[in-house]
């Protein structure tokens, strides 16, 4: 984890706390559309508890907050975090510094809905196993877990779909320097909610979003 905590705290010194870390600038329709979709996966309510994990900058956290009755987010970099904190607008809004390895020593409340968008790719199994296992035990009973915008391993060359791209990969790949980081496919991430006694649920995503052709959304349901 140490090789993406440096690597997200250089993002943090050169990315504005405005624009969503590790990607190219969205549009504001586009972060709209992103918006309404994890809104409406989620099915959140006003009286809702709302954790956010793995939250970056905190730029989907914030536009969250305004449908919650709290959110938390939660990031292990350190530099993330304090640019989160510099647009804290909401009263019901906080950031907290911590691994997703260990959620639960560090949050003593539980939550109606628990988010993990676009940052699944950056653990391998036995990481990804350890968040779900922490999530599971923050999560309020019939709760709800949505783990978004996450490569899917079928469609890997779907997204390498040029030689520049593909070229990069093998490069990162001789380097150790994954950029993209873990393709997941949907049996591995079946078998994490199954070990945690969670109902899952494989979701395609809309196509108007801007990532959809190689990504793809999970629930998971606290029976």
């Amino acid at each position: 984890m140490s090789y993406w905590k440096d690597y997200w705290n250089n993002v943090a010194s050169h990315k504005s706390p405005l624009m969503q870390v590790q990607r190219d600038a969205i549009s504001e329709s586009q972060m709209l559309l992103i918006e309404e979709h994890i809104c409406s996966l989620l099915d959140l309510h006003p009286d809702d508890t709302l954790l956010d994990v793995c939250c970056g900058n905190g730029l989907i956290t914030r536009r969250l907050a305004k449908y919650c009755k709290q959110v938390v987010g939660v990031d292990f970099s350190k530099r993330l975090i304090a640019s989160a904190q510099e647009y804290i607008e909401l009263k019901n809004l906080s950031f907290i510094e911590e691994d997703a390895t260990r959620l639960a020593s560090s949050l003593d409340l539980k939550f109606d809905k628990i988010l993990l968008y676009f940052s699944f790719q950056y653990l391998n199994t036995t990481q990804g196993a350890l968040v779900i296992s922490e999530m599971k035990a923050l999560l309020k009973p019939g709760g709800i877990i949505l783990i978004g915008d996450i490569p899917d391993q079928k469609k890997f060359w779907v997204y390498y779909d040029s030689f520049l791209k593909r070229a990069f990969y093998f490069k990162q790949w001789l380097l150790r320097k994954p950029k993209m980081g873990k393709f997941w496919s949907l049996r591995e991430i079946d078998q994490l909610a199954q070990q945690n006694n969670l109902k899952g649920e494989y979701l395609s995503q809309n196509t108007d979003l801007p990532h959809s052709h190689y990504r793809f959304d999970y629930l998971m349901i606290e029976d």
